[in-house]
């Protein structure tokens, strides 16, 4: 089922589990590799980001008149993401309200532009850079292979941030990318219970699903020259 104009509820609900679920099992879970030490880092974090986008814009809602320089309709945004993260995901675990900003901007911005996570310089000066691993969600270990020597991190939280030990003005976001899928699919299910309770929801979610189905001008694609 794709996207139509006017959802109501039991359309959402056929979509939130026969295409978004489904596309999650069909198109992030083989990526994740599970078994093997290698794969995943970057294909899941970079898939999964780009769901957050897409179920922020739902669940923030179209005004209509954000727009780029060049027209095009701006219906998905960085604040929108991370208030899903933060709202959403945040009542799996509370380190995605404390830290979900930085998982957006290293992995979303960083991956799906630049190819690799970006590193963040914080208002205290020190440097959070990006260390994803396979595992559990408190007390694993991150081990490191770097040309200076090999070292690891001991006691790692899904979503926390560790020192690194080998630099003394920085840190690691330490990211989960078996907890973020797990956390993605049970998001999913969470931002329909609160569709269920609220008509306002399914309201913002119709202003995005309506902007996204009408055709856009082709003059404005390409973007700004």
């Amino acid at each position: 089922m794709a996207l139509k104009n006017d959802m109501k509820l039991w359309q959402i609900k056929e979509f939130l589990e026969e295409e978004v679920k489904e596309q999650i099992f069909l198109e992030v879970a083989p990526i994740l590799y599970i078994g093997q030490e290698v794969g995943g880092y970057f294909g899941v974090t970079r898939q999964i980001l780009s769901y957050f986008e897409f179920l922020g814009a739902l669940y923030k809602g179209y005004n209509g008149r954000d727009k780029y320089p060049n027209g095009a309709k701006k219906i998905a945004t960085p604040k929108k993401s991370i208030s899903f993260i933060e709202d959403i995901l945040g009542t799996i675990d509370s380190m995605y309200r404390e830290n979900g900003k930085y998982l957006y901007t290293m992995y979303r911005n960083g991956l799906v532009h630049l190819y690799q996570p970006r590193t963040i310089k914080l208002q205290n000066d020190r440097v959070l850079k990006w260390a994803a691993y396979k595992g559990a969600r408190e007390r694993a270990t991150i081990n490191f292979k770097t040309d200076s020597g090999d070292f690891s991190i001991q006691n790692v939280r899904h979503l926390g941030i560790s020192v690194d030990p080998s630099h003394k003005v920085s840190d690691f976001l330490t990211v989960s990318i078996t907890c973020l899928y797990k956390d993605l699919l049970t998001a999913v299910d969470k931002y329909y219970e609160l569709l269920e309770g609220g008509q306002s929801l399914v309201q913002l979610w119709c202003t995005t699903a309506n902007a996204i189905l009408t055709p856009e001008e082709h003059s404005i694609i390409g973007g700004d020259k």
